[in-house]
This record gives C-alpha cells, structure tokens and sequence, in this order.
C-alpha cells in the first residue's frame, strides 16, 4: 500500500482518539525504519507525510499529537546522520507550518531550537542567531515562563557575540537583564555576566570589560580554566584601555593578583610584561607591543578615526603619561619623538588627555611646550610605600616556596 493509501486509510477508517498512535506508528515502522540513510525517496514520505499531518481536515489536536511524534522520532533517527538532510526536513516542516503559526507555535518553537544547533555546530552563527529568534516568545496563545525566555535570550546573544554583532547581542541583553532576577540558575547568570563582558570588549569599553573580566575570575562556580580565560582577558582589556586613573587602579589590583604570576597560560604574548610596565609607569618598547599585538582579536585591532588602532591609543598614551613622570617639559617635537608619532598628533592627544582629566599639565602652544604637574610629596610617598609592601609580598612568597618548615613555626 502506498504512503499517500495509508494516510488516507487512518484518516478516514479510525476514531480521531485512535489516529495520532496509528499515524505515528506508520512514520516509524514504514517510513523511518524502511529508510535507515537519507535519500530523496525519504524526504519526499516525510514531507507527504508533514503536509497531511498539518491540514484541518485531521484537527487541530492529532495535528499537534503528530508533529510532536514526528519531532522526537525524526530527531532519534537523524542522531549521528547528515545534518543537512536534518536541516532540509526541519526547514520543510518549518515552511508547511508557515500559515498556521499560531496553531503549532510549541511544536515550530522545538523545530526551530534542533536547527539553530545545528547551525551553531556548524559555526553559522548569525543564522543559528536568526532562527532562535523566529521562536514566538511574546505570544499571548501560550503559557511561557520566563526561564524559558531567558534560556532562548541568552543564546542569542552568545551567538551574535561570537558574529562580532555587538549591537543586536546588547539588544537582547538588555531583554535578559529585565528576567534574570528571577531566574535561579547559576549556569544562566554566570553566562549572562560573561556575555555582559564580552559585549563591553567588543564596544570597545575596556575598563568595564576588565572589571567584569576580573569580576568572572573569582567566581566560585566557574570551572579553573576559565577563571584562568578571563583573567587573562581582563588583562588584556586593562592594557588595551585609554590611560587614566581608572585604568590605573584596575592595573594594580590586576598587578596585585597572584595568580598574575603564579600561572604559565598568562605568561605567553607578552601581556605579563606589558602589564607590569603599565602599572610602574614604564616607558613601552615596539618589540614587546608587537608581540603583544599578535594575541589580539579582530575587534581589539579595530581601525580609530585617526588611523590609528585600539592598541596604538593605549601604547601612546600610556609612554605620554610615562614620559609625565620622566620630564618636567617636553617640546612637541621631542614628544612625538618618543612616541613614534608626528608632533601635531603628540600635541592633540596631550590635549585631549588634559582636557580630559587624564594628564596633570598644561600646554604653551606658542614656545611648543608641554610642562608636566609634579606629583605632590603624599602621593610620591604612597608610591614607594606601596612598591616596598609590594616587594616585601615577594620576599614572602620566596622564603615559604624555599623554607616551608621554617615559615610554619614564625607564622
């Protein structure tokens, strides 16, 4: 008997309270098992088979019985199979169900779940993206909860991050942030919170992102590894930063860290190093920004309006506040020397980190000069007392790594 016979036996020869078992009894005994691979034979059944399930004649509730058998049975049978067969038939049932949305929006809601992890196993992200946010979720034909809501947000926004999609991935963050408190899952919050931060790093506001960064870092709940991950881009955000009393601040409590130097995985590209001539106001050398530079992202590289990139600003400013601390005046052209840049650029950027609140100076554009404020003699000396405890931390740390024993018994 053909598939086109049977559908309309069971249609016509049952009681619709008998039709949903027999009508998923065909699919697995005469269409999925007949079929072990996939091939066309079998995706046109499955469609014939779809598209009977789905008209009004059947009624809306074996519609529904069917489509959610033909979810579960297909899903099995597809495990471990081709997933662009998977993917046509979920797009196939997806088509068919088009003009009754309203009817079977669980059943398109579970489809369209299956195919964005397939996409997402396949790295297309932004479709994976677009196809969670085709699910209904602001319908008022069915009961959502909010956990649900705030599982499909989430994802979305992890997939338009891993596009670079920074702008539609705060869209529905946004849309997150209004559910999350009253979400109870920590798995959820911790990816809110690292998606919070990834989001900051691609708009590129790098002192927010390396204080949530750091923030993810001590989580009790994150596994070591990415405590470890997100150290090490707190410290890259922090380096990447405009310089500033702010960025200072995350630098010494970055700098103060022991896991800083405890840890091999954050001593390769050169950010341990570059980290501590930030925080002791050193001046930058080209070789260690460039080796630095090839642990970047795209995004961290991105071109200023200048021509300049993210890094270049940071390294500029960074040895112009270092050369504060060297000279009491500088000439523009002496400037721009030091930095690598021409004197107009230095002279722009000294009055804008002035302008900003950023550097203690004042600028005589007619003798080109730039007089650096000297610090007062409380800070100066809060420095040294602070880079003395620093090394005494250090002696510390050697006498119990070296002479265990004899730490215990005066500790």
């Amino acid at each position: 008997m053909s598939l086109s016979a049977s559908l309309a036996q069971i249609a016509s020869a049952t009681s619709q309270k008998d039709r949903a078992s027999l009508y998923q009894n065909l699919l697995d005994t005469q269409i999925l098992a007949a079929n072990p691979e996939p091939n066309p034979s079998l995706f046109a059944s499955l469609k014939e088979y779809l598209n009977h399930g789905i008209q009004e004649s059947v009624g809306l509730v074996v519609s529904r019985q069917i489509l959610s058998g033909f979810i579960n049975s297909f899903s099995e049978w597809a495990n471990g199979k081709d997933p662009e067969f998977a993917t046509s038939v979920w797009r196939e049932l997806l088509d068919l169900t088009q003009s009754r949305t309203v009817a079977f929006e669980d059943q398109i809601s579970t489809v369209r779940e299956r195919v964005a992890q397939i996409l997402e196993d396949e790295e297309d992200w932004k479709e994976a993206a677009r196809m969670l946010q085709g699910i209904p979720l602001d319908s008022g034909h069915r009961n959502i909860s909010d956990d649900y809501k705030l599982r499909i947000y989430i994802r979305i926004v992890r997939l338009l991050i891993e596009d670079e999609d920074a702008i539609g991935a705060e869209t529905y963050l946004n849309r997150s942030a209004l559910l999350l408190p009253t979400c109870t899952d920590k798995v959820v919050h911790l990816q809110f919170k690292g998606s919070q931060a990834r989001i900051l790093d691609y708009k590129r506001q790098f002192i927010q992102a390396a204080s949530k960064y750091h923030e993810l870092s001590y989580h009790p709940d994150m596994p070591d590894d990415d405590k470890i991950f997100c150290l090490g881009a707190a410290m890259t955000c922090a380096v990447l930063a405009g310089a500033g009393p702010q960025r200072s601040r995350i630098l010494a409590t970055l700098y103060k860290d022991d896991r800083v130097r405890e840890r091999p995985e954050l001593k390769s590209g050169g950010v341990v190093g570059i980290l501590e001539k930030m925080y002791l106001d050193r001046v930058l050398r080209r070789a260690e920004v460039e080796e630095f530079e090839r642990t970047l992202k795209p995004h961290q590289l991105a071109k200023l309006s200048d021509g300049t990139t993210v890094l270049d600003r940071a390294v500029i400013e960074h040895n112009l506040l270092s050369a504060s601390k060297l000279y009491n005046n500088i000439t523009f052209s002496e400037l721009g020397a030091l930095l690598a840049i021409p004197p107009e650029q230095a002279e722009q950027i000294a009055s804008k980190m002035v302008g900003e609140g950023r550097l203690a100076a004042t600028i005589d554009q007619i003798d080109q000069l730039i007089f650096f404020k000297t610090a007062t003699v409380l800070s100066t000396w809060d420095q040294q007392i602070t880079g003395l405890c620093h090394h005494l931390d250090d002696i510390i740390e050697s006498l119990q790594a070296k002479h265990p024993d004899w730490m215990a018994m005066r500790v």
